[in-house]
């Protein structure tokens, strides 16, 4: 194993520790002439754990040039390998200075396996061959096989060029994926903080050595960092903290050039437990974003305009992207005042980058195992672009495989796909096939993969120029036409246009039928827009229903749930207390009052069963609505957990009165769950005539309770759960989904730009303006009025209803006299809060500065911010306004 620094070091000792390596024995190796790497390595491998010895294949202080140290490097690293009769090797940089070198001195000889050790999936500004960070070429050596942490990384290094790729495996990352802590804060959907509005934030800076890296000119690194501090001066206490291999010169200007910061050890490991005593951190990228989020603290992740390499937007309450130190000002400025965050509104989910595995450093040794050497370039044997373990084919065949293969290979097919929706996380239900769905697609196909919140986008128009250049268009449920005001507006403008627009429905009838009352107009809107849009439907009850809506050809595709790794299945026989669980959100559709009603009936009866039901409680149940006593009610649990009861339960009694195709039945049936439904819910389509599954087509309590009774009495059907289990597994619905959506399948091959594989457009993430409008006032209350100027212009830009803004603005514009400009702003306002007296007296004020002008208009303020004024108390006294 070949490691040049600590992180390398505590990966080692992770993969060395895990079962399936008791069998093997490993060398550890290094390569340093200057010292401090050794250094480094030596006394990682000393610290914590068990210790191991570790070999620097130079004497320190050995005089060569670098191009000397390269040849001799080679030289070294395969005379090591033939002196312990290496057989396998693995690092974790192929594209450093040091690995580069030991790649190509045992990459033909040997199988390398390359294990991801950091973040490494990033976007860049210019993608111009001189100006891509070594990150972009991590596994271009041709190693035997590379293990990756995530689905975006794996797309990147499978379908970087159009030429073939190494074998990729989504193994998960060393101490990250395997941490049940990181996957509850990852999933979470809060911020939470017990820090006093007002009071002074502590900011810490996680500086990077980009300067030393070239990754930003020196002097530029230094600057930002200047303003950095000085825009967050204001708001409170700021520490630095540099990293730990930043080079003395720039360590010596940060502690000189910075006044009135606190510069921290660079030696100093600031873990989770560390960064909990702060408000807020700051970098520019780094993997640092997981602690973090284990720490519970704010991320703002800064991308100044002279560093090409850009952090990618993830969709958490944790983390922030931000190009401006005025961004950087206003999220500090609103975190100060109200301790809410201003988090990402877009941005693709952590796993798309992070998937979580129990048993990561296994999987990567039994990839190690496994892997084979590297061929040579021009071997024709060489996996497929993208090929996953187990998902590439060999490059023979017959004629007629190989003629298949070259079609597929030049055949065009849309490679961007837009989901839009209204939330994007797995607290529910609705968001997980696609998310499932997604996942998979990137990890083994190059279609580029973007998510919108629609509650980032104040008017159609700005949802619609960021969706320009999206060749299909996933909307993810029917939620957002009754939850966002501009989802109609904005669906029928693309639809106009000649866009690809697809729904993906989840809902029931019953669901349908209630925000038919509650959301009136928009549900009419949306329902002459329907039989315009291509729907896919979980369930063939559902497609029947939007057929009677007039959508013409509705297609069935299922769902699909995460494949969890730890899936034990329940007892096969009936315990002497047989358990019935439920899980889902407590709440009247989903058949609380029935489901306390059996548990009642069951116990007059004076039968021994155990009623169990996990999920949170919602507000959504009538005062008559029976909470038995007789049921376990165990509240929302991790994901593990769920797993864990449903295991140790008989029967998966779904007492939901409507459901098209619930995900929870189908956990249950990969559990080998006996399982009980109403007749009406879409499971039914594939479990009826199944043995360990009854219907009961009477929605009562004696109805259940014998559907209940009939089916504990049964033995599970093994194969037909196996088909089942088979129709909702993820390479099936990931099939399926592709061939609706008419995108490339998994692992496919498929013609793909190598220039701008990943990056065909350009996502405008447009964030909530409230946080703009905050920078824009304090602007004005400070004085500064160039800048006010220009936060008020990006404002109006994205949106025209903060009064605040429109008057502010024709304010700057009176001071300059520029009339006509502030008449028009001052129209604006009175357009959007002419119901307000303060708007009119606002708009009095800013008009009597423009002279005669102004007048006119300066009277008729006063008179309606006075009439508005005796309204409201007349109103308040119990008159009328005549």
């Amino acid at each position: 194993m070949f490691v040049e620094n600590r992180n390398g070091v505590d990966l080692t000792r992770r993969i060395m520790a895990a079962p399936e390596s008791e069998k093997h024995s490993f060398s550890v190796f290094t390569a340093d002439v200057n010292g401090e790497v050794a250094r480094w390595t030596l006394a990682e491998a000393a610290a914590g754990g068990e210790e191991f010895p570790v070999r620097n294949l130079f004497e320190v202080g050995e005089a060569m040039s670098d191009d000397e140290f390269g040849q001799e490097l080679r030289v070294r690293a395969a005379a090591f390998a033939a002196e312990e009769q290496v057989e396998r090797v693995i690092l974790f940089n192929d594209q450093s200075r040091r690995g580069r070198r030991v790649t190509e001195a045992l990459n033909e000889r040997l199988p390398v396996v390359l294990v991801q050790d950091g973040h490494l999936d990033f976007h860049y500004k210019k993608l111009a061959a001189g100006q891509r960070d070594q990150n972009w070429y991590y596994g271009a050596s041709r190693p035997a096989a590379v293990c990756v942490w995530g689905p975006a990384m794996a797309q990147h290094v499978g379908f970087r060029t159009s030429e073939p790729g190494p074998r990729v495996h989504i193994t998960g990352g060393l101490g990250h994926s395997d941490d049940p802590e990181l996957l509850t804060v990852a999933r979470s959907g809060v911020h939470r903080t017990a820090r006093e509005a007002d009071a002074p934030l502590r900011i810490v800076i996680l500086d990077q050595p980009l300067g030393d890296q070239g990754k930003m000119p020196r002097p530029e690194h230094r600057a930002q960092l200047t303003e950095m501090v000085e825009s967050l001066r204001a708001y409170g206490e700021i520490d630095v903290k540099p990293h730990p291999s930043t080079q003395p010169a720039h360590l010596t200007w940060l502690a000189t050039g910075l006044p009135g910061v606190t510069l921290l050890d660079a030696e100093r490991l600031l873990d989770a437990e560390g960064l909990a005593a702060y408000d807020l951190a700051i970098t520019f990228f780094s993997t640092t974003y997981l602690q973090t989020l284990r720490a519970g603290v704010p991320l703002v992740l800064y991308n100044p305009k002279a560093l090409n390499i850009v952090f990618p937007t993830i969709h958490h309450p944790l983390l922030r992207n931000a190009g401006t130190t005025e961004e950087l000002a206003a999220v500090a400025l609103r975190l100060k005042k109200s301790r809410k965050f201003l988090a990402n509104q877009h941005g693709a989910p952590i796993e798309h980058f992070l998937a979580f595995k129990d048993d990561v450093a296994g999987e990567i040794m039994r990839v190690v195992e496994e892997a084979e050497p590297s061929p040579p370039p021009s071997a024709e044997t060489a996996a497929p672009a993208g090929a996953s373990a187990g998902a590439g084919a060999a490059a023979g065949g017959s004629l007629a495989e190989r003629a298949l293969r070259e079609v597929e290979r030049r055949a065009s097919r849309p490679g961007t796909l837009a989901v839009v929706g209204v939330s994007f996380s797995y607290i529910t239900g609705v968001a997980v096939p696609v998310l499932t769905y997604t996942q998979a697609l990137i990890a083994q196909s190059p279609v580029d993969v973007h998510y919108f919140d629609l509650a980032a986008f104040p008017q159609p128009e700005h949802a619609a120029e960021a969706l320009a250049d999206a060749e299909i268009i996933l909307i993810n449920s029917l939620a957002p036409f009754w939850r966002s005001p501009i989802a109609n507006a904005l669906v029928e403008a693309l639809v106009d246009a000649g866009c690809t627009v697809m729904l993906y429905a989840h809902e029931t009838e019953y669901v349908f039928n209630y925000e038919a009352e509650r959301s009136a107009e928009r549900h009419l809107e949306m329902l002459k827009l329907l039989p315009r849009l291509t729907v896919l439907c979980v369930s063939k009850a559902q497609a029947d229903m939007f057929r009677q809506l007039g959508v013409t050809d509705p297609i069935v595709i299922y769902n699909t749930v995460p494949r969890d790794i730890h899936r034990a299945r329940a007892s096969a026989t009936v315990g002497e207390r047989p358990r019935m669980i439920m899980v889902g959100t407590v709440q009247d559709r989903k058949g609380v009052d029935l489901f306390s009603r059996v548990a009642e009936l069951a116990h007059a009866r004076g039968l021994p069963w155990r009623f169990s039901w996990v999920g949170w409680k919602t507000p959504r149940i009538a005062q008559k609505t029976l909470l038995s006593d007789r049921v376990e009610w165990m509240g929302a649990l991790s994901r593990d957990r769920v797993r864990e009861e449903l295991a140790a339960s008989d029967v998966f009694f779904l007492s939901s009165v409507d459901d098209p195709m619930p995900l929870s039945v189908v956990e249950a049936v990969q559990h080998r769950l006996r399982i009980a439904t109403f007749h009406r819910v879409g499971s039914r389509e594939v479990l009826d005539g199944v043995r360990g599954y009854r219907a009961y087509t009477e929605y009562t309590p004696e109805a259940a309770f014998e559907a209940l009774r009939a089916v504990l009495a049964e033995e599970v059907d093994e194969e037909r759960y196996r088909e089942v289990e088979e129709l909702f597994d993820i390479p099936a619905f990931s099939a399926r989904m592709s061939a609706a959506l008419s995108l490339p399948a998994p692992g496919a091959t498929v013609a793909h730009d190598a220039e701008e594989a990943r990056h065909r457009f350009s996502v405008a993430l447009e964030q909530n303006v409230a946080y703009r409008t905050d920078e824009f006032r304090e602007h004005m209350s400070a004085g500064r009025e160039e800048n006010a100027f220009r936060v008020g212009r990006e404002i109006l830009r994205r949106a025209t209803h903060s009064t605040d803004v429109l008057v502010g603005m024709a304010e700057i514009h009176a001071r300059h006299g520029r009339v006509k400009e502030a008449l028009s702003m001052l129209g604006g306002a009175a357009c959007v809060g002419g119901q307000r007296s303060r708007v009119w007296m606002e708009i009095a004020r800013v008009a009597e500065m423009l002279g005669g002008e102004g007048r006119s208009l300066h009277r008729f303020a006063r008179r309606e911010a006075l009439r508005i004024r005796v309204r409201n108390r007349a109103s308040r006294l119990g008159g009328t306004d005549s």
